[in-house]
């Protein structure tokens, strides 16, 4: 049911453990700031159940006597959790931190952002956990230590964004009610079923004159990329801009999730994606190729032949969670198919379903 991120995970584990130590919840200064401004990210398939679910406007770990914490099976569904820098969050700079997702690539340049918490000005009610005594460092809230170290986001988020928007709009969506404004929440849309699905964290920088919310900069080596073209004197490194190390390539989950859309018990809604497969698809690792069967039954059976009738391949679905089934478009001695037209047959319990779809290299 649980598919996390194991290489990361295991990296920041000592650090987590610290951080979750029974009634401390404290993380010294010289672990946190030695991290800084990585940020530890890691992501499962499914809901994750914390304090936040039953009272999200009290501080996450600020009380006692909530149920067990539980990662629930939910269609399209994914938990991200991070842990959280209280040296960062002392910095006069800190605005917050952002979640940016992305389907089918890790290329960071398509990254969508999809959640802020935020300590921005009008942002307080996406902060829903406590603040860092700048002297101690200890979580506080409401007068007491909090042992909230751990940030959990369910994407969708039912707690989505607020937003600042119109008041009033008309049937194209134009604003009718200009200098006339309210704070909306908006949920951002949910993940995409069977895809491979990317998340980065960031820092937010706090706003000073103009309300920007950009990604905190953290100066690193100077950018000579470009063969120094970007500076200000060829061949000067001390005139390149600086790479910024508060970046979504550093906090980035290696391993991607799968949400999905959920078992269906209803055969005539099984189908091929795409269809026709078209030589590549954006999914296909590199060397890869890959068709889903989609919308399948908890346990199934898939059967491919030619259109002669010969067997290609048998596929075994059983999974109560996902609803799909990847096949590598190779037979069952290993080898590659050749363009052309299939059918399947997919079995599940006294049921049958059988279509085609084509093939093409």
């Amino acid at each position: 049911m649980v598919q996390s991120e194991p290489s990361r995970f295991h990296r920041w584990l000592p650090i987590l453990a610290l951080a979750l130590v029974a009634g401390a919840g404290f993380v010294s200064p010289s672990v946190a700031q030695g991290r800084f401004p990585r940020i530890p990210i890691w992501a499962m398939a499914g809901a994750f159940r914390d304090s936040s679910f039953y009272q999200p406007i009290v501080c996450v770990g600020g009380f006692k006597g909530l149920p067990a914490e539980t990662l629930v099976a939910r269609p399209r569904t994914v938990t991200v959790r991070f842990l959280r820098d209280r040296v960062a969050e002392v910095r006069p700079d800190f605005g917050g931190y952002r979640i940016y997702r992305v389907v089918e690539t890790p290329d960071t340049s398509r990254m969508q952002l999809i959640r802020r918490f935020s300590r921005n000005f009008g942002d307080t009610r996406t902060w829903n956990f406590s603040l860092v005594d700048t002297t101690t460092l200890e979580f506080m809230c409401q007068g007491g230590v909090a042992n909230d170290s751990i940030v959990t986001f369910v994407d969708p988020d039912s707690n989505g964004n607020y937003v600042k928007q119109c008041r009033t709009l008309d049937a194209l969506g134009r604003c009718t009610s200009r200098g006339d404004s309210v704070i909306r929440l908006i949920a951002p849309p949910g993940p995409h079923d069977g895809f491979r699905t990317w998340y980065a964290i960031t820092y937010e920088e706090l706003n000073s004159s103009d309300n920007n919310y950009a990604d905190l900069f953290v100066p690193g080596p100077y950018d000579t990329s470009g063969n120094y073209s970007k500076c200000g004197t060829p061949g000067d490194s001390t005139t390149c801009p600086r790479i910024n190390l508060n970046s979504k390539n550093s906090n980035m989950i290696s391993v991607p999730v799968e949400p999905t859309g959920g078992p269906t018990q209803n055969l005539e809604r099984v189908a091929v994606v795409p269809n026709p497969y078209l030589a590549h698809e954006a999914w296909d690792l590199a060397g890869q190729h890959e068709l889903h069967f989609i919308n399948l039954p908890a346990h199934s059976t898939i059967r491919i032949y030619t259109v002669a009738g010969d067997l290609v391949t048998k596929l075994t679905h059983d999974d109560p969670v996902r609803d799909f089934e990847r096949w590598d478009l190779k037979n069952a001695n290993g080898h590659d198919v050749a363009s052309g037209i299939y059918m399947y047959r997919v079995e599940a319990s006294r049921f049958t379903f059988q279509s085609r779809f084509v093939v093409v290299r």
